[in-house]
């Protein structure tokens, strides 16, 4: 008997050796540039600066775009099982460090434009992500209505437990017009300097002062590349399709202390928020010489229109409601509380910042959802379409 439970031990012994869990930390083992990782049947979310992979479960490591590689195991996808703590390449029969399997370049995402309907059928969902192997793994949703050109929404999560831990970047893509109409390079050529200036020129007359070397408008950013964890996925916001024209001094302004608050409150709760971003209305600026309101588009054909307003839903299981952030297109405008047009909660919940009533910043206020969209669409329940476990707040 004492041998059989002698025996029993050193199995046990043995199996707690070979049993060890793999690591992945972040940021310290992600390899530069940094593959796709994809965790069972779903693209990598970090739940804390740690996770553990079980022994014998898999991961798959994709470096999407033409020519991309895996540089280590010289392929494009390759999938590692967890053995004794390390990740493992069963097709080359060796182990490696997570940190030195880097791709060639940072992975190109895709921009797949659905059929499924979104907005009470306002729109079409594009999911922006990564083909690997036959699945589609989405990093965000756009709901976009193509006829109109332009965002009802994007849906997106900023995870907050790995919101400390993430990859600081200061890589930029070119964005891209995929799911538009327009060309990548006719949209580009809209937001130049020189084609603000000839439409504000035709606007206002040659001796306007919107538009100059220092006042433009911006790319707008709806879901930010700062939201997300891996330079995959940052990147993965590039398109024209997550955009909206924004005055840079409002994007750098208030607007990126809006993106500022919604990551500080994830971090703060260290678990998902879902947001929607969005924009309101065509922005209309005075004619200084017949004080006549002139709508701002950046084409001559009146498409790509500049948002009157950009706002922002952040929906989470511990705020007692749901809220928006909402910004002011319009840093030339002498306003104050009177352009509020729900009550403003920001300081009720912590939310308010010194520089919020600072018009030449963006105006921003904070609403509780139920009474923005009221206010706004004159109905009582919001059209976004909530990932499976959300619900609105009562």
């Amino acid at each position: 008997m004492f041998k059989l439970w002698l025996k029993l031990e050193l199995l046990l012994a043995f199996g707690s050796v070979f049993a060890n869990a793999c690591t992945i930390t972040i940021p310290t083992d992600l390899p530069d540039p940094q593959p796709v990782i994809v965790l069972g049947e779903e693209l990598f979310h970090p739940l804390n600066e740690v996770t553990e992979v079980q022994e014998n479960d898999e991961i798959t490591l994709h470096c999407a775009g033409n020519g991309n590689r895996v540089v280590a195991l010289s392929q494009q996808t390759a999938t590692l099982k967890c053995q004794g703590g390390k990740f493992y390449s069963q097709e080359k029969k060796k182990a490696y460090a997570l940190k030195d399997l880097q791709c060639t370049r940072i992975p190109t995402s895709e921009l797949l434009v659905t059929q499924n309907a979104c907005a009470e059928g306002a729109g079409v969902f594009y999911e922006v992500g990564f083909q690997v192997n036959d699945v589609f793994l989405s990093v965000f949703t756009i709901c976009y209505d193509s006829e109109n050109e332009h965002a009802l929404y994007s849906r997106s999560i900023v995870n907050g437990a790995a919101q400390n831990f993430k990859i600081n970047d200061s890589t930029r893509r070119s964005f891209r017009a995929d799911g538009m109409r327009f060309t990548t390079t006719a949209t580009n050529n809209f937001y130049t300097n020189k084609n603000q200036r000839t439409r504000f020129e035709a606007l206002f007359g040659t001796d306007q002062t919107y538009i100059n070397s220092n006042s433009f408008l911006a790319r707008g950013h709806l879901a930010p590349d700062a939201d997300f964890v891996f330079s995959y996925e940052q990147l993965a916001t590039y398109y024209y399709a997550n955009c909206a024209p924004e005055w840079q001094v409002v994007n750098a302004g208030n607007w990126v202390r809006v993106e500022n608050a919604a990551r500080k409150l994830a971090s703060s709760f260290g678990s998902d928020l879902l947001t929607f971003t969005s924009t309101l209305d065509v922005l209309e600026l005075p004619n200084p010489a017949n004080k006549q309101l002139s709508e701002i588009y950046l084409d001559k054909t009146e498409i790509i229109s500049a948002p009157k307003w950009y706002y922002k839903v952040v929906m989470h299981p511990n705020l007692p409601i749901d809220i928006v952030f909402v910004t002011l297109n319009n840093p030339f405008a002498t306003v104050g509380k009177e352009v509020e047009f729900c009550n403003n909660i920001c300081g009720k919940y912590g939310l308010d910042s010194s520089f919020y009533g600072d018009a030449s910043r963006g105006y921003t206020f904070c609403c509780e959802l139920n009474d923005f969209w009221s206010s706004i669409m004159n109905d009582e329940t919001p059209y976004y379409e909530l990932p499976e476990g959300w619900s609105y707040k009562n």
